[in-house]
């Protein structure tokens, strides 16, 4: 599973426990660090990148808010 697919599923719920937003219109703190890991995981663990997958959740979760 390469790092899109990771971003898509866990976007469309597949992988936590709903889609559900609650009505928020930004993602919480532990949503950006559950999807920053998946990333780190897909990449195999490799130490280095870990601003860079927190700002690529975070990015991406809020795209999806809006």
């Amino acid at each position: 599973m390469n790092e899109a697919d990771i971003v898509g599923t866990y976007i469309t719920g597949e992988w936590s426990k709903g889609g559900y937003a609650g009505g928020r219109i930004i993602p919480t703190h532990d949503e950006i660090a559950q999807l920053a890991f998946s990333l780190y995981e897909a990449r195999g663990r490799r130490d280095g990148y870990d601003v860079e997958d927190w700002l690529r959740a975070e990015q991406e979760l809020v795209h999806h808010y809006s």
